[in-house]
């Protein structure tokens, strides 16, 4: 747990009112009975045992004036500790090109997930499988005795294990900064920060001493549809054993670039976004790129006021590595499909039920499943 967090949270709350500043507390809270399939797929769920579980999360934003703003945003759950995800400082507006600046730990201008990762406005359960999944690729590689390791053995062991880095690391929230603004129909952000899109941490500092980087533009050409595209790039590599032959694991760099969209009409509205991704990887037998395509395509639509049913197919294909001079997929490709409906039983009570079905390409688990029954309050 947080203490320090906390008691600054607690601080914060305490606060007398003044004309110039103000706190506001909002927040969710998700309780959910689950069933997942017994197998020994990674997607199985409390190895198929039915289980109840809950999580809430806590949004503080302190306006100290027009152009300063502090946010928080607080997550506890029934495994994880209470945990600051989210703490930065905004500054708007401050210069006269209407520039934006953010510090802190804040989530990172790739993708168009935004306020989807929280139970409230997710159409579904589950992340789509590209912020979830763990691949086989590791971000460092224990050594053998004399370091003389295979990585490449390490890494086609670990396909379909679920114990490697994910594509997109869950809601990428980072340490860094940010510069962000829009000109009319454009929107623009570059962030700095002390990882890359697919190692994001929520308690430790920077795995090694090159930065991860993060440049997105986003158009809104016409009311109800946006298309974004965001590029990043850094070293990914824990600098935790020397690597053989190998000064600095900077020479290890992720590059990432995607392409997103979200339309609405109507009662419809449509979400998608792909990601290309490229890993520099040292191998004894030599340095080789390993390639991975994630993608979703999300849905929703409202049937009457406070019924819709919303649909997810989500996946992972993976690139090949030269292992034993045999051409392989360094992983299984995997897809994913979610569907569901959800009832506003109030304005600020949602209840979902939904199933999501995985199939795998390969593996001792190549088929699971899981069933949800969630309720979500907002206040």
């Amino acid at each position: 747990m947080n203490r320090t967090g906390i008691i600054a949270l607690l601080c914060v709350a305490t606060l007398p009112p003044t004309t110039s500043a103000q706190v506001l507390f909002t927040g969710q809270t998700a309780a959910q009975f689950y069933k997942s399939a017994v197998t020994l797929s990674p997607r199985a769920v409390n190895s198929g045992r039915p289980s109840f579980g809950w999580d809430t999360q806590l949004f503080v934003d302190g306006e100290v004036s027009d152009h300063v703003t502090a946010l928080a945003y607080l997550r506890a759950t029934n495994t994880d500790p209470i945990t600051f995800d989210y703490v930065a400082i905004r500054l708007t507006d401050v210069t006269p090109l209407g520039l934006n600046f953010q510090a802190g730990k804040f989530d990172l201008p790739f993708g168009n997930l935004g306020d989807r990762r929280f139970p409230r406005k997710n159409l579904l359960y589950s992340l789509p499988s590209i912020y979830e999944y763990r691949m086989a690729l590791p971000d460092h590689f224990s050594p053998g005795g004399d370091y003389q390791v295979i990585p490449e053995r390490e890494i086609l062991a670990g396909a379909g294990q679920g114990r490697g880095m994910r594509l997109l690391d869950l809601g990428m929230y980072h340490p860094g900064a940010m510069v962000f603004g829009s000109a009319g129909i454009l929107e623009y952000a570059f962030a700095v920060t002390t990882g890359t899109v697919s190692t994001s941490s929520y308690t430790s500092d920077n795995y090694n001493s090159d930065l991860g980087k993060v440049a997105r533009l986003a158009i809104t050409p016409m009311t109800g549809l946006t298309i974004g595209s965001a590029y990043a790039w850094g070293a990914y590599m824990q600098a935790v054993y020397p690597i053989p032959g190998v000064e600095n694991v900077n020479t290890y760099a992720e590059r990432a670039a995607e392409v997103d969209l979200e339309f609405s009409r109507g009662y419809a509205v449509l979400y998608g976004e792909a990601v290309y991704s490229t890993f520099d990887v040292p191998i004894t037998t030599g340095d080789q790129t390993l390639k991975v395509l994630g993608y979703y395509v999300e849905g929703k639509y409202t049937i009457i006021p406070r019924l819709y049913a919303a649909l997810r197919v989500s996946g992972l294909t993976f690139g090949d590595v030269l292992a034993g001079g045999i051409q392989q997929p360094w992983d299984y490709n995997l897809v994913e499909w979610e569907g569901g409906i959800g009832y506003f039983i109030d304005r600020d009570v949602l209840l979902k039920a939904v199933r999501r079905e995985t199939r795998t390409h390969g593996g001792s688990g190549p088929k699971d499943n899981l069933t949800v029954l969630q309720l979500v309050v907002s206040y």
